[in-house]
């Protein structure tokens, strides 16, 4: 009798996408062992950020101060803030009923990263960050009410980007 070969499905494009996030994570805030990618939960406990494996073992950031910010509650973060060595910002949103959150074991919705780059916001004259997305690509910028980047910094106070 021959075995049979299970094959797993191929992962969707938004998955794989989100595997490379997580990547790009392990590069640029890697844990104190593991791999982003193996993560089942992100917590904040006090102002530390751990992060939580399927066998039950737990970890923090190798780099502890990259943990900048969160919103939401410690136990259940929507969104968490982390600082790369450059000083530009990566965020983790959560959604367990999102598109990708469903899907993903942490629950992380998108990943996105601050660049180097600016626009220019001609009514205040000024430069403004860009943003992107892992998931859709789209590069955005902070300048609309709606977009407005402001989180709970480690020591509870505002945090605004």
């Amino acid at each position: 009798m021959k075995a049979q070969l299970q094959t797993t499905p191929p992962l969707s494009e938004e998955c794989q996408k989100l595997v490379i996030a997580k990547q790009f994570l392990d590069q640029h805030c890697p844990l104190e062992f593991g791999s982003h990618t193996q993560v089942s939960a992100y917590v904040v406990y006090y102002n530390h950020l751990m992060v939580f494996f399927e066998d039950g073992q737990h970890c923090g950031l190798k780099n502890t101060k990259q943990f900048v910010a969160l919103c939401g509650h410690k136990e259940e973060p929507t969104t968490i803030l982390l600082q790369k060595n450059d000083g530009l910002h990566i965020e983790l949103s959560f959604n367990i009923a999102g598109e990708n959150g469903k899907y993903d074991k942490a629950h992380i919705n998108d990943v996105q990263y601050e660049t180097p780059f600016s626009s220019i916001d001609t009514q205040n004259r000024q430069h403004t960050k860009l943003w992107m997305s892992f998931i859709d690509g789209v590069q955005h910028t902070l300048l609309d009410e709606s977009r407005c980047k402001c989180y709970r910094s480690k020591n509870g106070e505002d945090y605004e980007i």
